[in-house]
């Protein structure tokens, strides 16, 4: 009997706490189950989270009722360590034992003192949050969606007469190896090669970095949160800083993603982190808070550099202009020299190529940089006048949603044809621009199937892997290039083969100016490559030029001209090319619907005599 208890007794003391007590996270009501997994960061029955750290049990990745349980024992055990700096369990899940303990799985476990969690808080000193949006990075095919971080504001801003550069921010950021560039980036990028971590830094770094560096507009939605709100944030980025890492997929584990998760812990209720498709955008999660009733209570528009000395150059008068151009370039100022307006501009112009270039100023240049503002200081201010208007277009919550599905009636010569078209994504240079960039491309898995009647057949009209172009104005004080990248698979219309194809890519470069904000013009030229068993040799590679002009005529509608030829360096240049030019118009019926009107001409090969004409009807609509 003695020994029969004895083993009671033990079996007794081997039993977790949790499980003894009948707890588990089946037992959990709907609400709080929903909360635990986004402690967690659930996704479909697996924890994004990659780091072992955040994980006390060694089946938490994947077993939420495991991690529950193994967190409850451990937060009862004085003697635990946990996190990359071994402090107490309590103090590193801190929004785990919180919640914990106000569901009443704690009850009676002695609260640890957390010294370095209190002093961190303290040094943040929030009192509530901004949501930052960095408008897209033209010569950065990474960078084209844009990208989202948080800013944590400081309280007493307004008493200490304080700046927002100070607050800090808070990103998610893939952590590239220094020697990857183009290709091996983008595929790592893809597919998860590289770890993401949490970067809490000054804010000021990143409009350094964004809106200086690399010319990229601000927009900041400042966030109505209670202090409840704040505090379980604030723990739970503890969490995440303390214990772990992601890996960083571009498509769907990217700055927003991991960032919109996180926010859904302290906005549990709002459901902020839902995933309507297979890839997230920074704009989405814009979008989600927008329609949040009330939880979006001011916005600010923050231009970049460059944005600032466009706008400060278009309201100079022409002389003050190239007097400007002239100067920027010279190495001595005059001691007389009291242009403001040109002086200023000077400063403005040296500043913006200062970081264009990440601080290479010439010894010209860094001498006139000086010089001028040395004389700028030593005359009168200027006066005060009404604040710079910025053309805010491309905020995201403007724009049209990603993925966009349409109908289309199409006639080629003597066939008439029905097709549909499915594109995942994302924004062309004939959509409209509204919430974008204007005048840039990134379209990725778009695919078209088509009926044609004369031939009773039904086949693929195009498969686009991707297609990039990103028309950058050159300027004299941003004489950058823009370029174009596609690769797919479509239709070859320069040979006599009804409904066949080609694998088809291409890289161009070339300058954009425009004359208006409404207006573009571009001249690039590049090489292309083109597959398909129906050409001579089964390929033909070459040099390519296009031509394009595109005019934003009103709000609802955009006319675009496009002219391509092509050389087939394979063969003779002069005798092997084609050519094909097109005409394009959109109507916009609303932010998710239009309407597209395309006539183009596709010269037969070797001739400029002979072509197939294409006219098509679209219609399609955003979701």
């Amino acid at each position: 009997m003695r020994l029969f208890l004895l083993l009671v007794l033990l079996c007794n003391l081997l039993v977790p706490a949790a499980f003894a007590a009948g707890i588990s996270f089946d037992n959990l009501s709907s609400d709080q189950k929903d909360y635990w997994l986004k402690l967690l960061h659930y996704h479909k029955n697996s924890s994004r989270a990659d780091s072992e750290k955040f994980f006390v049990s060694p089946m938490g990745k994947n077993n939420p009722n495991a991690e529950l349980l193994a967190d409850i024992d451990v937060f009862n055990d004085p003697f635990a360590k946990a996190g990359w700096f071994n402090y107490h369990p309590q103090c590193v899940f801190r929004e785990r034992f919180e919640f914990l303990k106000r569901i009443g799985f704690l009850n009676g476990v002695k609260e640890q003192p957390c010294a370095e969690l209190k002093e961190w808080v303290n040094g943040l000193n929030a009192e509530s949050i901004s949501l930052i949006f960095s408008s897209s990075y033209p010569n950065n095919p990474s960078s084209l969606f844009g990208h989202t971080m948080i800013r944590l504001n400081q309280s007493g801003k307004a008493a200490n007469n304080t700046s927002d550069l100070l607050d800090y921010s808070v990103a998610f950021s893939a952590i590239p190896e220094h020697e990857d560039m183009g290709l091996v980036f983008a595929i790592k990028g893809m597919f998860g090669g590289y770890k993401g971590i949490l970067e809490i830094t000054k804010y000021y770094t990143k409009v350094n970095e964004y809106n200086n560096g690399e010319s990229r507009d601000l927009i900041e939605y400042d966030l109505n949160m209670t202090p409840d709100e704040l505090h379980r944030l604030l723990n739970h980025l503890w969490e995440i800083y303390q214990t772990t890492y992601f890996d960083y997929f571009f498509a769907d584990e990217n700055c927003s993603a991991v960032l919109v998760d996180i926010l859904a812990v302290p906005f549990n209720h709002d459901n902020v982190n839902s995933h309507a498709r297979w890839f997230y955008l920074p704009s989405e999660m814009i979008k989600v808070f927008k329609k949040i009733p009330g939880r979006i209570k001011s916005e600010n528009f923050r231009a970049s550099l460059k944005k600032q000395l466009e706008k400060q150059i278009s309201i100079m008068p022409n002389n003050d202009v190239s007097e400007l151009k002239k100067m920027a370039s010279l190495k001595e100022l005059r001691a007389d020299y009291s242009n403001i307006p040109v002086l200023d501009g000077v400063i403005s112009l040296l500043d913006f190529t200062r970081y264009r270039t990440k601080d290479q100023l010439t010894p010209d240049q860094k001498s006139m940089f000086r010089k001028a503002l040395i004389r700028r200081s030593a005359l009168a201010q200027a006066k005060v006048t009404d604040p710079l208007v910025y053309d805010q277009n491309n905020r995201p919550d403007l724009g049209h949603e990603p993925q966009k599905f349409s109908f289309f009636l199409r006639t080629e010569e003597a066939h008439s044809l029905i097709g549909v078209e499915l594109k995942e994504g994302y924004h062309d240079l004939m959509s409209n621009d509204a919430g974008y960039d204007p005048f840039s491309q990134f379209d990725f898995f778009t695919g078209s199937l088509l009926y044609d009647k004369k031939l009773n057949r039904v086949s693929y009209d195009q498969l686009t892997f991707v297609n990039l172009i990103s028309l950058h104005t050159y300027k004299f004080f941003d004489p950058q290039f823009s370029w174009a990248a596609k690769i797919l698979s479509d239709r070859l219309y320069d040979l006599d083969c009804d409904l066949c194809h080609k694998f088809n890519a291409r890289a161009y470069l070339g300058p954009t100016f425009k004359p208006t904000s409404k207006m573009a013009l571009s001249l690039m030229t590049g090489v292309f490559g083109e597959l398909s068993r129906h050409l001579e040799k089964g390929f033909r590679a070459g040099v390519g030029m296009e031509g394009s002009f595109l005019f934003q005529v009103t709000e609802k509608m955009k006319i675009g001209l496009f002219d391509e030829l092509r050389f087939d360096a394979t063969k003779k240049i002069k005798k092997d090319y084609y050519n094909q030019i097109g005409f394009k118009q959109s109507y916009f019926t609303g932010i998710n619907n239009e309407w597209r009107l395309e006539s183009s001409m596709v010269s037969k090969f070797k001739t400029f005599s002979t072509n197939t004409w294409i006219n098509q009807l679209n219609y399609g609509f955003f979701f």
